[in-house]
């Protein structure tokens, strides 16, 4: 894209020499329109997530807030693992390392008493996490509560071709009968 501008401007100049300044102006003028055209179009087209340019005038700083963004104290890093339990900071003054005040600060961490905060959306991750734990109990129980009706049924099943009596073997197909009822309820 820069070869384009680069050609463009050199098309522009050479074709100044040959006319005169009017006509540098008119071919400038031109170049702006069609590349808003064209720009404005690959925007339409969705090929671009460039806003439109909007020419603002420079932002200028007085001499006390240059002076004061020059002079400012940075914290450049934080360490918590070299000594247990405290914080060492190391802050920078104009890229080097502070002279007017301590460049190194160690700070000890000490507990305190009061309410643990949390958000909102901590608070119902927990909650769900809990409701989920708790229908993960439910399912296991109840599929381990099949697993023992199933092997209830069939320790029945085995009983009743056991049976000798028919009364016995009639009890037995009574009990299975119900337990299959219950069985296809769930």
């Amino acid at each position: 894209m820069r070869r384009f501008h680069f050609i463009t401007i050199c098309l522009m100049a050479a074709s100044a020499v040959l006319a005169d300044t009017n006509e540098l102006e008119r071919l400038r003028g031109e170049y702006v329109a069609a590349r808003k055209a064209y720009m404005d179009a690959r925007r339409a087209a969705g090929l671009t997530n460039a806003a439109p340019r909007v020419r603002s005038s420079a932002t200028t700083f007085t001499k006390k807030q240059q002076l004061f963004f020059r002079n400012r104290r940075i914290c450049v890093s934080r360490d918590t693992s070299t000594i247990p339990g405290s914080v060492i900071t190391t802050w920078y003054r104009n890229g080097r390392p502070d002279t007017l005040a301590p460049s190194v600060v160690t700070n000890i961490l000490h507990g305190i008493a009061g309410h643990v905060q949390s958000n909102p959306l901590q608070d119902r991750l927990a909650a769900l996490n809990g409701r989920v734990t708790e229908l993960l109990e439910r399912a296991t129980s109840a599929e381990a509560r099949a697993e023992r009706l199933d092997r209830l049924r069939d320790w029945l099943v085995e009983q009743r071709d056991k049976a000798l009596l028919p009364t016995t073997k009639a009890i037995y197909q009574a009990i299975i009968d119900k337990l299959d009822e219950r069985l296809e309820g769930n």
